[in-house]
């Protein structure tokens, strides 16, 4: 009865301030109604490519690790002149990282000069930035030839062969690479550890190099006690919620560093060394990128929308940190930021991005894994994170909240304020916008997508998943189907994935083999059709919706699936058990991979012509690295779990890949997600040299959905 009573007795005198204070909110800026908000841009778009907006590419999170996927997907969809039909690309968290570093690349003028006389070449695009040689450690065991043709320094492809022997640069006068042609992947794989300080750049595996390692944490630590120390009046005391987190500062400088930054050319600085390549210049991303920007060349038709999705709205008050009363829908707590301004279902939409936020900045917030608003995991460490100032999200003032509301709230101490302005069920019960990872919504980015009604959508499903649980697909298709106020259900079909319905039932132990995949791509559906399961989309009444998806995910393909790669694994495994020195194994990688220089069209090869316009032309090759890298790190101790005896890669743990990075796990992961992109040119790419026809590429969907 007591603790009633004191309950009641907080809620008047809370109740008798805010009265105080007056009316408390006021009309959004720059309001739209959620449909009108979504169809922004489309009669423009469709005014200057001369067809309504169709394709669209979710780029899922899961930090470092989604990042290198997500540029091997960009590579591999853009060498098979599939970018260039993509209308929208909607990212989350480390999805976010790899957008940002294409976006930074494709829209600065100093870096890919455009004019409106000569048209966008992809070709050029894919060698000017994707361009990578073979890094050394593969060249130890041998398994690329010496005597391949782009070994040879006056080769035009040199840039596709071994590195340079010395400089970790990859800029080498005496060796074929004094252009510094490797400059953009040499930048990412050498600054992969965003959370470096003492040494940022280095070849260096992060697990090996652990003195340097050591004392980047020794040093996080103590700039992560000293903002404890600040953050105690503001931050604990009072809600003021200023950014004083050292350890996001760090985290946010790392991501801009290493995907947001024009890599320095060693050609004109005195500044590299054999092991070390200055950090890139910032301005532009940091500057000049601006969502009216990428607004101006969206409806010009020279790029994809950018819908960047954080978190917002979560309940952040005692009961939440207290009890688990588990996440809000993600339709309601999806916070988008794009071109045409910013929202959510709880907080509405708007023709005004919030707090004016740049892409970078959304970026950031969307890739906050560490947040008190958190939900994913048991809410009860959020306090802690709080305290620790392990607090990366960013908070804005909520635009329905009036002033007067926003000061009563600043002069609220602890533990008062909790009971204020920090959880509800609409716009106006928070007094403040907290932004976080858009990975505790909805992990794909596919969500941003629906709304849109993009009847094709190519999703990269590349968050953490050892067990094939496929929980962001099970989450994305549970929410669907549920009615959410306007919101309708929708249904979720992968006819291809037997028994979807127990793998996502919480208390089953069923999942998919990820090391035993038998799909190329993974083909399916969102459909307002419940009975549909089979996808074909026939025209009926109930036929409102109708998505074709097509699913990319890291894994290991069965040997006895279509796949090249997974018959090269093994064969190669086969010989390479032994001994990965032997010379059985060398031969056998050797004749099992390929060299294929950035920017080869699809398919590569012209040598396994399908025998009909319907059956699937796989790719037949596998990059020199890729497998190289998997024989090494299968047989290698430390590159296989002890659990489950399958390798790490390619489903090694979010935050461990984040904070254990490599240079050739980045290669690896590039190579893997521009492979399984590049399958997809079956059904977007060319055919005689003019894009696939709509028709041809239903036929050919509606033909593999059903084998």
């Amino acid at each position: 009865m007591r603790s009633r009573t004191q309950e009641l007795t907080i809620g008047s005198f809370l109740l008798t301030l805010s009265l105080l204070t007056g009316c408390a909110t006021q009309p959004i800026p720059g309001a739209k109604a959620k449909d009108e908000y979504f169809k922004q841009g489309i009669q423009a778009r469709t005014n200057s490519t001369g067809r309504a907006p169709q394709l669209g590419l979710a780029l899922a999170g899961g930090g470092t690790k989604a990042a290198d996927f997500s540029i091997g997907v960009l590579q591999g969809l853009t060498e098979a002149g599939i970018m260039d039909r993509v209308d929208a690309v909607s990212t989350v968290s480390g999805g976010g990282y790899a957008a940002l570093w294409y976006f930074s690349r494709l829209l600065n003028p100093l870096e890919f000069p455009q004019n409106y006389l000569s048209p966008f070449n992809q070709k050029k695009f894919a060698k000017d930035f994707f361009s990578d040689c073979i890094p050394r450690k593969y060249d130890f065991y041998d398994f690329v030839s010496k005597s391949l043709p782009e070994n040879d320094p006056s080769s035009e492809n040199r840039s596709s062969g071994n590195c340079p022997e010395t400089p970790f640069t990859n800029f080498s006068s005496q060796d074929g690479f004094q252009q510094d042609e490797v400059r953009y992947q040499n930048h990412l794989r050498g600054y992969q550890d965003v959370f470096g300080l003492i040494h940022p750049f280095s070849y260096r595996e992060t697990t090996r190099d652990k003195f340097n390692v050591g004392v980047d944490y020794a040093l996080s630590a103590v700039f992560i006690l000293g903002s404890t120390v600040l953050n105690v009046f503001p931050n604990l005391v009072f809600d003021w919620e200023f950014p004083i987190s050292s350890s996001r500062r760090q985290y946010e400088r790392g991501i801009v560093r290493t995907f947001g930054s024009t890599p320095t050319n060693c050609i004109s600085s005195a500044d590299c060394t054999n092991s070390y390549r200055p950090p890139g210049e910032e301005d532009f991303v940091r500057n000049k990128l601006t969502f009216g920007q990428l607004r101006q060349k969206y409806e010009s038709g020279a790029t994809p929308l950018w819908i960047i999705n954080t978190t917002a709205g979560e309940n952040r008050d005692v009961i939440s940190a207290g009890f688990d009363p588990g996440q809000k829908p993600f339709q309601l707590t999806t916070f988008e930021f794009s071109p045409y301004g910013s929202g959510s279902g709880l907080f509405r939409y708007s023709s005004e991005p919030l707090g004016d936020l740049l892409p970078w900045q959304a970026v950031t917030a969307s890739a906050a894994f560490l947040d008190s608003q958190q939900k994913v995991k048991p809410p009860i460490i959020n306090p802690m994170l709080k305290f620790l100032t392990l607090d990366w999200g960013r908070s804005l003032p909520n635009p329905r909240i009036r002033w007067s509301e926003a000061v009563f709230h600043k002069f609220l101490p602890f533990p008062l304020y909790l009971f204020h302005g920090r959880s509800g069920k609409s716009d106006d019960d928070f007094v403040n916008i907290r932004l976080s990872d858009g990975g505790q919504s909805e992990d794909l980015g596919a969500y941003a997508l629906i709304e849109r009604k993009l009847p094709d959508m190519i999703v990269s499903d590349h968050s953490s998943d050892r067990s094939g649980r496929m929980e962001d697909i099970c989450r994305l298709r549970d929410g669907l189907k549920q009615d959410h106020g306007d919101s309708r259900p929708l249904y979720v079909y992968f006819p291809g994935l037997a028994d979807l319905d127990e793998v996502c039932n919480q208390n089953s132990d069923f999942g998919y083999d990820v090391f035993n995949w038998e799909h190329p791509v993974l083909l399916g559906c969102v459909t307002s059709d419940r009975g549909d399961r089979k996808c074909m989309g026939e025209f009926s009444a109930s036929q409102e919706h109708f998505q074709r998806v097509y699913l990319i995910k890291p894994s290991l393909p069965s040997s006895k699936s279509y796949h090249n790669f997974g018959q090269a694994l093994s064969d190669t495994a086969e010989q390479c058990r032994a001994s990965r020195k032997s010379g059985d194994c060398t031969k056998a990688v050797q004749r099992k991979c390929s060299v294929l220089q950035a920017g080869t069209p699809y398919p590569h090869t012209t040598n396994s012509v399908s025998q009909s316009a319907l059956d699937w032309q796989y790719e037949t090759y596998v990059t020199c690295e890729l497998l190289g890298f998997m024989m090494i790190d299968a047989f290698g101790k430390s590159g296989y779990n002890e659990i489950d005896l399958c390798p790490y890669a390619p489903q090694g743990s979010t935050v461990g890949m984040t904070a254990d990075s490599s240079p050739f796990l980045l290669g690896a992961y590039r190579e893997l997600g521009r492979y399984y992109a590049r399958q997809i040119g079956w059904f977007f790419g060319k055919l005689n040299g003019q894009p696939v026809s709509d028709q041809l590429k239903h036929e050919r969907y509606r033909h593999a959905i059903s084998y």
